[in-house]
């Protein structure tokens, strides 16, 4: 079955996805979730709150989907305590860390996109940790999720509608280094909706914002790639929008189920949210057709153009209706100009419209609808309710008798013995008319009245009252006893991960990351201090390892070496690594992981494995649960939240964003068979330049760094930690005295560096 998932940010887009038809709901409680800037729910009221999902059939998951500080973990493991006793359907989990507090229920884990998984290996690992459902990176190709698929037993939710981060999946560290909103702790300022200047054009324009995506026409195709969820995105989104977009899904997958035509309303799709006119994302469309760079925002769709302006009144010719307090955005030429509320609006002649406008605006441009009132209005009033029978019995003599009806449930209260009437008598429209005042309940009723018609019996008023109660409460948990008993569940393997046999465990406390280069292997022989080396994996890779090896530096100045496969390896790239990894397993000793796949790769050959920054690693848990040798803690830490005995990223670029579309493409409008990649570029905003990388395999992979390098070095005096040094972009003979200076706990910062959030932490 294909699930339409809805994303619920407060109560009102709660009952809009119920209304809409949502076979599931996500949402946050006010902490720990990734969107904590949405109303969210909270511990007092996420009981009732699934209660009543639970009472429409309704699956409820709940987002513990942030990073998870060593100092939040009682707090964490309240929260998660709470939920359970909710009952809720699932828990969306990113920080694995967090394993040993979820396992303790028999609640289904579901992964979260966060972590990153986009390939069969980074499954097997969530399948061996416990986990039910994958939630796909956005990125994720079709061959890896029908690999998934067939390879493991975990379900898969695939996002179809909704806005796109630019940024691979949990790999944007952009809002947290700018200002200290972390994305990874669910306040993103959206600096990718910011207007940045590249190298190629010097324009200024949205380089960094997608299109939002919709995929409402694949149904077909996902339902044979056997997807399980269709997942919404929009938990900041406005209830309409939230109603919208699981109606058309709810009307597009009954279609497929039941084999007949659906017409969607695309009008109604774009105009609840619309960035771009949609894309459909990375399987369908080049990666230029999936950003736009002209609006960051909200476009709507076209309904017609300014034909004129004069006393305050804009004239508009427009095939579709327009009414007062629909909203209108302007563009011109492909950019937003401006925006206005419709009021006092006025036909003026066939399709032609006069509104109320404090502006003029120029003549030809474009009318953009954004929002229709009728359907604000609607979504923020809707209240669903459970079509019931009520089947009440009267008799002189005997109890009355009230029987509820839904589905297959069935149930029956008895009330005060009917007496026989002393002066007016109570026929059945009586009955059925005290009955029928459902009020404020979920429930809308059929009501039949079975009175013997030579009886003239008397009821009192406040007898059917409670008697409607006692019902309706007694069939609510009825409904909620069934669901409950139908809930799955599951029995968690608390054990810790095994580690592969034979690691060899670091002794000195520094690793050094090279690009392998003639001269930096010849700096490496100037060292007075042993170091574990990291090299990443690419096409060059063999061929390094082969001159360290015969030149016998391994013997002299390093322990261990560890291979650094990229954060992102989708399809054939993956395949590339697999092999590099296979051909020279006998001359390495373990992995860094960028993200978990490595910790799979690590696991095939017997290596040992450290976690990189890119797993964001923020408490102690975690190497445990994942079988981590050493980690990479996150750049996200202070010095006094780093877990216990980890590494520090000390030295070198720190990449803010993984980018899988194509920049080169966005900014000449060149293809693969014309690429005009000639090395690193630069993106600019206002203050500062954003250097952009490309790494490639099969696949091209563009990393944006942040403007200023990480060095600690001033700041030695006041750590007691292990050394992380990237110094891919090193020379020869800075290396040796760049090393030196970490082993010794001395030396002076580059100019124009940072140490990131070492001491001063996010939010």
């Amino acid at each position: 079955m294909l699930e339409v998932l809805a994303p619920v940010g407060n109560l009102q887009s709660l009952k809009a996805a119920i209304y809409a038809g949502a076979d599931a709901v996500y949402l946050g409680l006010d902490l720990f979730n990734a969107r904590i800037k949405a109303d969210n729910f909270n511990k007092e009221n996420i009981k009732e709150c699934v209660e009543y999902c639970h009472l429409f059939g309704v699956k409820v998951y709940v987002a513990f989907n942030i990073n998870v500080k060593q100092s939040e973990m009682q707090l964490f493991a309240d929260y998660a305590e709470v939920a359970a006793k909710a009952k809720v359907d699932a828990f969306i989990v990113t920080d694995l860390g967090c394993l040993d507090i979820l396992r303790k229920y028999d609640i289904p884990l579901h992964a979260s996109t966060q972590i990153g998984v986009h390939n069969l290996a980074g499954a097997k690992i969530l399948e061996s940790l416990g986990f039910t459902r994958v939630v796909l990176a956005r990125e994720t190709l079709y061959r890896d999720i029908c690999e998934i698929k067939r390879s493991t037993s975990l379900e898969i939710e695939h996002f179809v509608h909704g806005a796109l981060c630019v940024s691979f999946s949990g790999a944007c560290l952009m809002s947290s280094m700018m200002s200290g909103d972390s994305g990874n702790r669910g306040r993103c300022n959206q600096p990718c909706r910011l207007k940045y200047t590249s190298d190629y054009t010097q324009q200024e324009s949205y380089l960094l914002s997608p299109k939002d995506q919709c995929l409402i026409d694949k149904i077909p195709q996902f339902a044979d790639m056997g997807i399980d969820s269709l997942k919404i995105e929009g938990r900041l989104k406005q209830p309409h929008y939230v109603g919208i977009a699981v109606a058309q899904y709810r009307k597009a997958v009954d279609a497929y189920i039941n084999n007949t035509k659906a017409k969607i309303d695309y009008f109604s799709l774009k105009t609840a949210y619309n960035r771009g006119n949609f894309t459909l994302g990375y399987n369908y469309e080049n990666t230029k057709s999936i950003m736009y760079n002209k609006v960051n925002g909200h476009i709507g769709e076209n309904v017609g153009k300014i034909i004129g302006y004069a006393n305050k009144r804009l004239r508009i010719k427009s095939d579709n209706v327009l009414n007062n307090g629909d909203g209108i955005k302007i563009i011109n030429n492909g950019k937003e100009i401006g925006g206005l509320s419709v009021s006092n609006i006025a036909r003026c002649g066939n399709n032609i419209y006069a509104i109320d406008s404090q502006q003029k605006f120029e003549t030809g441009s474009e009318v953009c609808l954004t929002s229709v009132k009728s359907d604000i209005d609607k979504y923020n009033n809707i209240k669903p309710k459970l079509s019931i029978k009520l089947l009440v019995k009267a008799e002189i003599g005997n109890k009355v008798e009230l029987t509820a009806e839904y589905e297959d449930i069935r149930v029956k209260v008895y009330g005060s013995v009917v007496e026989a009437a002393r002066n007016r008598s109570m026929n059945a429209d009586d009955i059925i008319a005290q009955l029928s005042r459902l009020g404020e309940s979920n429930f809308d009723a059929e009501i039949y009245c079975d009175i013997l018609e030579n009886q003239r019996i008397f009821i009192p008023q406040s007898a059917l009252n409670a008697l409607r109660r006692d019902c309706l409460k007694a069939l609510t948990n009825e409904i909620l006893e069934r669901y409950n008993l139908s809930r799955q569940r599951v029995v968690h393997n608390s054990e810790a991960v095994v580690l592969p046999l034979n690691i060899k465990k670091n002794q000195c406390k520094m690793l050094v990351e090279i690009n392998g280069d003639k001269h930096q292997i010849a700096g490496l022989e100037l060292l007075n201090s042993k170091i574990n080396l990291v090299l990443p994996v690419n096409n060059n890779t063999s061929e390094i390892l082969d001159i360290i090896l015969q030149n016998q530096i391994i013997k002299k100045y390093i322990e261990n070496i560890y291979l650094r496969p990229p954060r992102v390896a989708r399809g054939e790239d993956y395949c590339i690594i697999d092999k590099i990894l296979n051909d020279n397993s006998q001359k390495f000793d373990g992995l860094v992981a960028e993200n978990i796949y490595g910790v799979y790769l690590a696991r095939k050959y017997n290596k040992s494995v450290i976690g990189g920054i890119g797993l964001n690693i923020y408490n102690d848990s975690y190497s445990k649960n994942v079988g981590l040798c050493d980690a990479i803690a996150s750049v996200e830490l202070t010095a006094n939240e780093l877990p216990c005995e980890s590494l520090v990223y000390a030295y070198g670029p720190l990449p803010v964003m993984t980018l899988l579309h194509c920049p080169i493409q966005v900014n000449t409008g060149c293809d693969c068979s014309d690429c005009k990649y000639c090395g690193d570029f630069y993106y600019y905003d206002k203050k500062e330049k954003y250097r952009v990388s490309r790494y490639k395999l099969n696949n091209c992979v563009f990393t944006l760094f942040n403007p200023y390098n990480i060095d600690i070095r001033n700041k030695l005096s006041k750590l007691d930690c292990k050394f992380y040094i990237n110094a891919q972009d090193i020379s020869g003979k800075t290396l040796t005295s760049l090393v030196e200076d970490f082993a010794n706990r001395k030396g002076v910062s580059d100019e124009k560096t940072t140490s990131g959030h070492l001491f001063r932490g996010v939010k």
